[in-house]
């Protein structure tokens, strides 16, 4: 039978290595923060849902976006239209789930809060799996839903937290572990973005559509656009006449009137008439040379006769 040696005095044993800690909240919390540092991808999310707000913004008035080749600095900007209200919206209610609950444990108490879980646990299952199911209908039929933009996406996310939440109370019960594995952080975290993209998305181009709204109710009040041209444009349209200069050597020699400029984007004008209307109005797309003369004034305004 052998004797252990007493250690010397003055060593310590040596101490055991701890065990590593198992995947839980602050892993999910580095992996957050891992994507939302990556600069580039929240530059590809902002152009994108710019590019989104950009096409519904022209397709209102049925011009085709590529046509104007708009500028970074232009989408980006129409980006953080579409994009600040859902970010403000989603972090609020993050921080007031977060402050309700916690208001909540501390005020029933432990043995309360505890049996409040119980309860709420299979109604968060039955609740999230009813969302699923209902968002992925409206997802392979979305037409009933084009007036409620992001709405679906934020069903779909908030459907899956509820599951999430549903089985890591059960799986909790059944191993006596209340740490997620990283499988099912990783799951969870995509699910959610995909339903947030889904609804930021939807909100986007509801948001390019609406200010499409908004620049057509004001076209009247629109400084009075008269198009001088060296050539002859064939701009036929309700409201817009075309008059040619009887003197030969004017440096342009038609005249178009009843016009409204949209804007100037990349070299390209958008031009409309004084009197457009979103059932029947058109748009020109003329590009900038020098050939072309703008004069603007009031409103209302009649230009005078001749060139």
């Amino acid at each position: 039978m052998s004797t252990r040696r007493p250690l010397r005095r003055g060593l310590r044993a040596p101490t055991p290595p701890a065990p590593e800690p198992a995947a839980g909240p602050s892993h999910a919390l580095k992996l957050v923060g891992t994507v939302l540092a990556n600069t580039t991808l929240l530059t590809a999310l902002l152009y994108y849902f710019g590019l989104v707000n950009t096409q519904t913004y022209f397709g209102y008035f049925r011009v085709h976006y590529t046509l104007l080749g708009q500028t970074p600095d232009e989408i980006f900007g129409r980006g953080v239209d579409g994009v600040l209200l859902p970010l403000t919206a989603v972090a609020g209610a993050a921080l007031l789930f977060l402050v309700l609950t916690r208001f909540l444990e501390i005020r029933l108490g432990e043995a309360s809060w505890s049996r409040l879980l119980r309860i709420c646990s299979p109604v968060a299952g039955v609740l999230g799996l009813a969302l699923l199911a209902a968002t992925t209908a409206i997802a392979l039929d979305p037409e009933p839903f084009r007036d409620r933009p992001g709405i679906p996406g934020v069903g779909f996310a908030i459907g899956v937290l509820m599951v999430l939440f549903s089985w890591r109370r059960w799986t909790s019960r059944r191993t006596g572990s209340t740490r997620s594995s990283v499988a099912e952080l990783v799951t969870g975290y995509v699910l959610v973005s995909v339903g947030l993209f889904w609804a930021v998305g939807d909100y986007s181009g509801a948001v390019g559509t609406s200010r499409a709204f908004e620049a057509a109710g004001v076209i009247s009040a629109r400084p009075a656009v008269t198009l001088y041209s060296a050539e002859s444009l064939n701009l036929t349209a309700n409201g817009v006449a075309q008059v040619k200069c009887a003197n030969p050597e004017s440096a342009y020699k038609y005249r178009y009137t009843g016009l409204k400029l949209l804007l100037q984007s990349s070299g390209q004008y958008v031009f409309l008439p004084a009197n457009w209307r979103a059932s029947t109005g058109v748009a020109f797309v003329i590009p900038r040379t020098d050939k072309l003369r703008l004069e603007f004034g009031p409103p209302r305004s009649v230009p005078p006769p001749g060139c």
